[in-house]
């Protein structure tokens, strides 16, 4: 092992400004039905993954000033818990309520019987940052094995090795990254009215499912009106479209992630959050079509990488940013929505107990008082939604009757598409 790497395990480690900047954010996952190993099993698991060092991202302790973060690798066992409220029977999203409840830390993991709830800060990483902690848990992954964690080891910055590897296999990109940046620069800034009063931060969560038989009519149907088109393309349109059909306002602005993985060289990864969400317009008479044609774009020229980059400038800038003020909103608030989706699950070499009842939730903090955050993930063939947003600017059960008409707004789109 590297005499850097030796060093840096001792003390406190340098993480990226994107790192500060996602860690004043958190997410949560809920899995089940599962075998769920004992509490014991899990504690050395998780302990063994944390003591190979800070590459793993358990151990860090993310702060959000500085990007000098603590490593500490004795005790984050404590940090696995069994859950006291899960009675059975009961509806495993009470699951997030009570991860809540429990002191703040990097990373904190509650088992149940046959559930397992993970809630981290949105700076130690994202979904790879889950499926390898998960896969370790469940012991797919050994955490002994020296093997898995070289792609994660490097001494140049991923990000850094991502920008020079685009732009030297494509160089034609740089035309049209330049025109995306002008004219993601000259739009209209609106003037915000605000009001802060009686606005305070108040997580919630609703959740829908649609049904496999359902899942499969709508991508039948999606094959003959709208061959080549993505389901999310389609069900970002849907999910538009089924916000505002509930009054709420809905900001024609959508914000997709894109993993900047793809653009690293081969025999890289990394565990940290390297995602960039880029901004598209949301047209009605476009519909699925022009939003997937412009994500393809946007992926051809690189824009992920350029974005994120981008980001980690500003972040800098940031640190030292009042994110009190982000609590005076518009007077009539405009719902902004990020949409994410993190594929088919399981992935990782472990199984459901129970297919009919499984399902994993994804909450993921919104960016500011008026996101509203959607995680779908495809269980089984069901697709299940996840949305997090905050109750005190947005009502729960317009949001829920939202996510419900998701099936009906995208047989609109695809019958308003299909050949005649």
């Amino acid at each position: 092992m590297p005499l850097s790497l030796r060093r840096r395990r001792l003390g406190t480690v340098r993480v990226a400004a994107l790192d500060v900047q996602h860690s004043h954010r958190r997410s949560a996952v809920v899995l089940g039905p599962v075998e769920v190993p004992p509490l014991d099993t899990l504690r050395a698991r998780f302990a063994a993954m944390s003591a190979v060092g800070p590459e793993t991202r358990i151990g860090l302790r993310p702060a959000t000033t500085s990007t000098c973060w603590h490593y500490a690798p004795d005790g984050p066992g404590q940090a696995v818990t069994a859950s006291t409220m899960l009675v059975p029977g009961a509806n495993p999203v009470a699951l997030l309520a009570e991860l809540r409840q429990l002191p703040d830390g990097g990373i904190r993991v509650l088992a149940s019987d046959h559930y397992l709830a993970i809630d981290f800060s949105h700076g130690l990483g994202e979904i790879p940052l889950l499926d390898m902690l998960v896969a370790v848990l469940f012991g797919c992954a050994d955490a002994a094995d020296t093997g898995l964690w070289a792609p994660y080891r490097h001494s140049v910055s991923p990000l850094l090795a991502a920008a020079v590897r685009t732009v030297a296999l494509g160089p034609q990109r740089l035309l049209p990254l330049w025109r995306q940046h002008r004219r993601n620069n000259t739009g209209p800034v609106e003037p915000t009215a605000v009001r802060g009063a009686d606005i305070h931060p108040s997580p919630a969560t609703r959740v829908a499912r649609i049904p496999t038989h359902t899942v499969t009519e709508l991508r039948r149907q999606r094959d003959s009106a709208l061959p080549g088109v993505s389901m999310f393309a389609l069900f970002t349109c849907a999910l538009h479209e089924a916000f505002s059909g509930v009054g709420f306002d809905v900001d024609p602005t959508v914000t997709l992630p894109f993993d900047v993985r793809r653009y690293l060289p081969d025999g890289w990864d990394t565990l940290a959050s390297f995602s960039a969400g880029l901004d598209f317009t949301v047209d009605r008479h476009a519909g699925p079509r022009g939003l997937h044609d412009a994500m393809t774009a946007a992926v051809g020229m690189g824009r992920p990488v350029a974005n994120l980059a981008v980001s980690s400038v500003k972040a800098r800038a940031a640190m030292r940013k009042d994110r009190r003020t982000e609590w005076t909103v518009s007077t009539q608030p405009q719902l902004r929505l990020l949409h994410s989706s993190i594929g088919t699950v399981p992935r990782a070499g472990w199984s459901f107990s129970d297919p009919e009842e499984a399902r994993i939730l994804v909450a993921s903090d919104p960016v500011g008082p008026c996101g509203v955050t959607v995680t779908t993930a495809t269980v089984t063939g069901a697709l299940w939604m996840t949305a997090e947003f905050h109750d005190s600017v947005f009502d729960a059960e317009r949001v829920a009757a939202a996510l419900n008409s998701v099936p009906t707004r995208a047989q609109s789109f695809l019958r308003s598409t299909s050949p005649t």
